[in-house]
Order: structure tokens, then C-alpha cells, then sequence
């Protein structure tokens, strides 16, 4: 006598697959694009795109970077933003390259979401992802879009041990960002919880991605241009961190500790519903694996570049972290 089955039953949310996900992405960071693109970039915007393409075209007409003209960031970004120049005028597609880099990144994000809490939490995190970056400036041309895209590469490689790989992300978003590789904190206590104690296999190609492009330098300009730009990306440090005012770039600092709080306090008001979330789910859930503590290590040591500088776009470092945080009470019954 034939046994009768039950039916196979699918949990809601089961079938939203990645390529739904990412087709809702890209119509919502589209539309959103659309809207920054007429808005006016001025202050809100920053100045930081026209001096990125500055130095593109320093670069392209050939003069020498980091000589004709300084900038405080890393070589990968200014060569980036150049074949971004040669590839269409400058500037005109800057908003475009942003939403893209803001869906690939919230599709990995979904990914982390899915992996750890099923599919409803991983959809929502990177949705939230994409549209609480509009709020920190996160479609306009800043190096943390970049940042951001790699050390989430960088963790997804992590979780699943390769560490190779993972160390070669970090170095690559070290090339957007200096203080990206504050990542191997995080990263490094993963390593160490899942019981890997070879750290060199994730530092050795975290440094020696990171310091590649200043090899590059050196090769295409010399060491003049190799030792300017080691200044500016690592040597200006204290100058940075100790609040001092460097003539060459605008360099905006708090006056007092008064200022500095209302500054902050200012940039959390952007981010408030996410941040207000993100901190409920903690008290209540804790952070009951490595990987959930890795998360709050990567929101607390990205965090503290906010008492440096208040720069609302600092704060897209930390929103897939904390969206990922937040979306845990959306996880699937286990």
C-alpha cells in the first residue's frame, strides 16, 4: 500500500532569489540616482569628487600626481576615477558608478542576511543598505563607496576561510581608503574564533595589495612621486588625527569638544532609525556567534573614525553592518 506523503511546504520568503533581489535593487537605486542627479551637488555633495577628478586629469594629461597636485588619499582611487575620465566626460557619470557599487553591495549584504537568517532578513538588510545611504551621501562620488564594496567582499570571503583572498580586499579597499585596514580587527578575531591561527595568510596579501599601487608608482613616476604620496596617504596621520590644519586641502575639524558633539550628534540624526534598530536588536538577540561579534567589532572600529572627523559620508562604512544588525528580527524561525 502506497505510503502517502506530505506536501513539501516553502517558508515564506523562500522563493525571493537573488535575481529578484537584485532587479528590486537596481530599480530602486535607479530611481534614486534619477532624483540625485537633478539635485544639486554643492554642499551637500562635498567637494571631494571635483578634487578626485582633479588629480584624474593631473593624471591624464600627463603631469605628475601627488606633485602638481596633493590630495589625502590612497593611488587606487585617483587611477579609478581617471579611466572613470577617459571612459566618458568628467563627472557625468559619477552617480551612475555610485548606485551601481550601492547594489552590488547591497546584494552582498543580502547574501550575509540569507546565509545567517534566511531570506526575508538578507532582502531587507540590503534594501535598507540602499536607501539609508542617500542620507549619508552615499550616491555622490566619495572613496567610501569603494571601501565599502571591498571589505564586504573581504568578510564574505572571511566567513567562508579564505583568508588569502579576504587579506587581497582588504588591501584593494586600503587603495580607496587608509583607514580601511582598521578591517583586520574585525577580521582578525573572526580568524582567531574559528580556530585559524595563520594569521599570515590573511596580512601578508592584505600589505602587500595595499602597498602595490605605491609600487605602480614608483615605476610609472619615480621615487619623488612615490615618497609625496606615502606622506599623504600615511604620513599626514597625526597632523589628521590631531585636528591640525593642513594648508593644502580643505580640512574641516571641530573648533571645540562642543562643536564636535553637535557635529555628531547632527550625523546620527541621519542615520538614526538604522543606528536606533540596529542597538535594540543587540540588547535584545546579544551577539551570540563570531560572526555577529565580528559585525559589531567592524561597527565599533569604523565608529571611531567619526570622533576624528564628523563627515556625514563616514557613516556608510558602518550602515551595511548595521543593517545586517538591525534585520535580525526579520530572521527565520530556526
Amino acid at each position: 500500500m502506497a505510503v502517502e506523503q506530505e506536501p513539501v511546504t516553502t517558508k515564506p520568503g523562500g522563493r525571493l532569489s537573488i535575481s529578484v533581489a537584485a532587479g528590486i535593487y537596481l530599480v530602486v537605486a535607479a530611481s534614486i540616482a534619477a532624483i540625485m542627479y537633478h539635485v544639486s551637488s554643492g554642499g551637500w555633495a562635498g567637494i571631494d569628487a571635483d578634487r578626485f577628478h582633479y588629480m584624474a586629469r593631473i593624471i591624464i594629461e600627463g603631469f605628475t600626481p601627488y606633485v602638481d597636485f596633493v590630495d589625502p588619499k590612497p593611488p587606487l582611487l585617483y587611477a579609478v576615477v581617471a579611466l572613470m575620465d577617459l571612459a566618458a566626460p568628467a563627472q557625468s557619470i559619477d552617480i551612475a558608478v555610485m548606485a551601481a557599487i550601492n547594489v552590488i553591495s547591497a546584494l552582498i549584504v543580502y547574501i550575509l542576511g540569507k546565509e545567517d537568517y534566511g531570506q526575508v532578513t538578507g532582502f531587507f538588510a540590503g534594501l535598507l543598505y540602499l536607501v539609508a545611504a542617500v542620507f549619508v551621501q552615499g550616491y555622490f562620488l566619495f572613496s567610501e563607496q569603494f571601501t565599502v564594496l571591498f571589505l564586504l567582499l573581504s568578510f564574505l570571503l572571511a566567513r567562508r576561510s579564505q583568508w588569502a583572498m579576504s587579506g587581497v580586499m582588504v588591501g584593494l579597499a586600503f587603495g580607496f581608503k587608509q583607514y580601511a585596514f582598521l578591517a583586520i580587527i574585525p577580521l582578525l578575531y573572526l580568524m582567531r574564533a574559528r580556530g585559524d591561527r595563520r594569521y599570515y595568510l590573511f596580512l601578508v596579501p592584505s600589505i602587500l595589495v595595499g602597498l602595490s599601487s605605491f609600487g605602480i608608482l614608483f615605476l610609472a613616476y619615480g621615487e619623488t612621486t612615490t615618497m609625496n604620496a606615502l606622506y599623504w596617504t600615511l604620513g599626514i596621520a597625526p597632523a589628521y588625527l590631531g585636528s591640525g590644519t593642513i594648508a593644502e586641502i580643505p580640512n574641516y575639524h571641530a573648533e571645540d569638544l562642543f562643536s564636535c558633539a553637535i557635529n555628531l550628534l547632527a550625523s546620527i540624526s541621519m542615520v538614526f532609525p538604522t543606528l536606533l534598530f540596529a542597538s535594540g536588536s543587540v540588547i535584545r538577540r546579544g551577539l551570540r556567534t563570531p560572526d555577529e561579534r565580528a559585525i559589531a567589532l567592524f561597527v565599533l572600529v569604523f565608529a571611531a573614525t567619526l570622533l576624528v572627523r564628523q563627515y556625514l559620508h563616514y557613516w556608510i562604512v558602518l550602515l551595511p553592518f548595521l543593517a545586517l544588525l538591525a534585520c535580525r528580527e526579520f530572521a527565520d524561525d530556526r
